[in-house]
């Protein structure tokens, strides 16, 4: 696996993860095309993208080790991203969320109903809906479908970040020092969950297991449905990202957590047990956000063309419901038992830069 991480100073730089009988790490590569703060970064089966106070996307496909350019369609800082299925998700402090196609990166949608900036997004796992909390203490429910907000709640204390359970059956919504749990449809939290002192981030490992850390210098495992917590205790300084890829071994997760001092720590999880099975320093730059790489690609239901023998007429028509199918793969909704789609306004295609540079190095 491959440990990604966004830094205060602008670079991204990467570390392969072996894990074997010990674990050894291997420099991948550092790319430096941000002038400002990167503040968020997600990657999926092939693209990395990385968001940063210069007010850009940066794109890598991390198959062929080459940059792709840069993304300007915000007019302030990157603080949110999302890859899901075939699209990425993007939050500013504009207020906006942008929807763009992977590969082409064409910019299909911009989501816009908060009055200040967005602090954090996450899509359902079924790709209908998305959730966005912002500065303006709301959380918004997106539909996906039609590009509008459906839903907004508004909030007693200002939202750091906001989450989505691995089924969509739960989300949580982390707030300085405490973390709420919400059941969809449900106005009041299932379960509440406090520190001492501020909360930095928080993942749902599962549907029930959550992992969060902060300025305690420690990160608190909970199931939620028992409240059975484990502490993993490691790090010297302030914890600023979680990430995690699931075990062979069923009920058993591979924890990274990396802190403010560039410690970067590997854990093998499960619900009840927990282990530090290795680490690295990372030297010169802190820490802001990361992400992890493992390359595996999902099975997706490929479109083939028209054969050639077909009339030109027809030809046409099955391109555009194939174009429309694409588009949709991921964004489905059903009423009155039955699946509509609707097609997205379509916006002025975003300007995409070139880079000088053509290879990561």
């Amino acid at each position: 696996m491959e440990i990604i991480i966004g830094t205060y100073e602008g670079p991204v730089v990467s570390y392969l993860a072996k894990l074997s009988d010990t674990i050894t790490f291997e420099p991948q590569f550092i790319e430096k095309s941000h002038s400002g703060c990167v503040k968020s970064i997600a990657c999926n089966n092939r693209y990395l993208a990385s968001g940063s106070s210069d007010e850009s996307i940066r794109l890598l496909d991390l198959h062929k080790r080459v940059e792709l350019g840069a993304l300007m369609q915000h007019s302030g800082t990157v603080t949110a991203l999302s890859f899901h299925g075939a699209h990425l998700l993007s939050g500013s402090d504009d207020g906006t969320i942008c929807v763009f196609q992977s590969g082409s990166w064409e910019c299909k949608k911009v989501m816009k109903s908060h009055t200040s900036a967005v602090t954090q997004l996450s899509v359902h796992p079924s790709g209908v809906l998305a959730l966005s909390v912002s500065k303006d203490k709301t959380l918004k429910t997106w539909s996906l479908i039609t590009g509008r907000a459906v839903h907004t709640v508004n909030l007693q204390s200002l939202p750091d970040l906001v989450i989505w359970n691995t089924d969509g059956s739960t989300y949580a919504i982390l707030s300085e020092r405490e973390i709420l749990v919400f059941q969809p449809h449900s106005g009041k939290p299932v379960r509440t969950y406090n520190s001492a002192k501020r909360i930095v981030t928080c993942k749902f490992l599962s549907p029930t297991l959550l992992a969060y850390g902060g300025e305690n210098h420690e990160i608190t495992i909970v199931e939620v449905e028992s409240n059975r917590v484990q502490t993993l205790v490691g790090h010297s300084a302030r914890i600023k990202a979680i990430d995690f890829v699931k075990s062979d071994v069923p009920g058993h997760y591979i924890l990274i957590s990396v802190a403010s001092d560039g410690e970067i720590k590997i854990w093998a999880l499960s619900e009840k047990t927990h282990d530090l099975i290795g680490g690295t320093q990372l030297h010169n730059h802190r820490p802001v956000c990361m992400c992890v790489y493992t390359g595996e690609k999902k099975c997706v239901k490929q479109m083939t063309t028209p054969a050639p023998t077909l009339k030109h007429q027809v030809k046409k028509k099955l391109k555009k419901k194939i174009r429309r199918k694409v588009l949709f793969a991921n964004i489905h909704a059903i009423q009155g038992g039955k699946s509509i789609t609707r097609k997205l306004k379509h916006q002025k295609r975003n300007k995409i830069i070139p880079l000088e540079l053509g290879h990561v190095k």
